[in-house]
């Protein structure tokens, strides 16, 4: 099992971390969407709840939730 930090894109065009970190039997090698990575295949159900939150933005101070699977993201933490 590896770990993973998880960062979505936001709307202020940067990427943030969400200040979480994951451990997933299936996950990717380096960082990737979660929308690649699981293409064709059901979400753990870790992801899927995770989706759901908001993250504040650092940079407007504003809530925001992304729900593109291709601008949410897995990094590897090593």
């Amino acid at each position: 099992m590896a770990q993973y930090a998880v960062h979505v894109f936001c709307e202020c065009s940067g990427v943030h971390s969400m200040g979480i970190r994951l451990t997933l039997d299936d996950g990717p090698a380096d960082k990737a969407s979660v929308g690649d990575t699981y293409a064709g295949r059901d979400l753990p159900e870790a992801i899927a709840l995770l989706i759901e939150n908001q993250v504040e933005c650092p940079a407007t101070g504003r809530l925001t939730r992304q729900r593109d699977n291709h601008q949410v993201f897995l990094v590897p933490i090593a």
